[in-house]
């Protein structure tokens, strides 16, 4: 019986030997497990030998290795470039890459620098230097975010692998802040918003005016919900004032229970 036994297994090692030696005869031959085609189905948002530089060896000479590791591939490229890359199988041998600029968001200040969010929570400095190289980057039209030091560091430092980092800021409550401040008639004299600190809570800043001249500031709860009917009672309390908020005024509405201080500037 264990003779039998033996004898079965002796010809399943031959004939998978004879299969594996028949694979790596047709390799080395034909090139049968070697990559075949990466067809770019965009536009060149990269210089093309940053992606063939990022591919991994592997990946050239055994084809399914980016079934399986192509993230390793992409996160190559993604990490150090403001791009998205999505890559999918079309093939024996074949893939399909899709290479996109970041879309971004909003400019912010942070770290006595400028840096570039973009709306799937990426962030990188405005003058980095590989984003030059980019096509189709486009900077952004609404007002820069100042975010002070006092609070939360913005950004995912631990898991940071190359130039480009994972945001931690609250993505939804930012872009409630701008979706709000759209919807306010004198949003167009906005020059930029301020997120910091008052009093151990979290407060929002909004400046009035231009980068010569910072005409008057309201600060706001970190809540947008409220923020409309602010800017209501403004435009009843100072009905000629084009740009929200006759010049030289501080307006805090932090307070829970609606009330609005006004104050001129350099007297809070």
């Amino acid at each position: 019986m264990r003779a039998n036994k033996r004898s079965a297994w002796k010809k399943y090692l031959i004939i998978i030997s004879f299969f594996c030696g028949a694979l790596y005869f047709a390799e080395m031959r034909y090139g049968f497990f070697r990559l075949r085609e990466l067809e770019l189905t965009t536009g060149r948002v990269i210089p093309e030998e940053i992606i063939w530089q990022a591919l991994p060896r592997e990946a050239v000479d055994f084809w399914p290795y980016l079934i399986f590791k192509g993230d390793v591939f992409t996160e190559g490229v993604t990490d150090y470039y403001p791009v998205s890359m999505k890559l999918s199988f079309s093939g024996w041998g074949k893939y399909k890459l899709t290479v996109e600029p970041l879309d971004i968001f909003l400019s912010v200040s942070w770290d006595s620098d400028f840096w570039y969010l973009s709306f799937d929570g990426k962030m990188w400095r405005a003058n980095l230097p590989a984003a030059v190289t980019v096509k189709g980057l486009k900077r952004p039209t609404l007002p820069a975010l100042d975010w002070d030091s006092q609070l939360p560091v913005p950004i995912d430092a631990e898991q940071q692998k190359g130039d480009i980092y994972k945001s931690n800021l609250p993505m939804e409550k930012i872009k409630k802040w701008y979706d709000t401040i759209e919807k306010i008639y004198w949003h167009k004299n906005i020059y930029r918003i301020l997120a910091g600190k008052m009093e151990g809570r979290r407060i929002v800043s909004i400046l009035l005016g231009g980068e010569e001249r910072v005409s008057g500031e309201i600060l706001m709860k970190d809540d947008a919900s409220d923020w409309l009917s602010v800017a209501a009672a403004l435009e009843n309390i100072y009905p000629s004032a084009s740009g929200g908020l006759p010049a030289g005024l501080v307006v805090n509405a932090t307070y829970e229970n609606d009330k609005m201080i006004v104050s001129e500037k350099g007297n809070m």
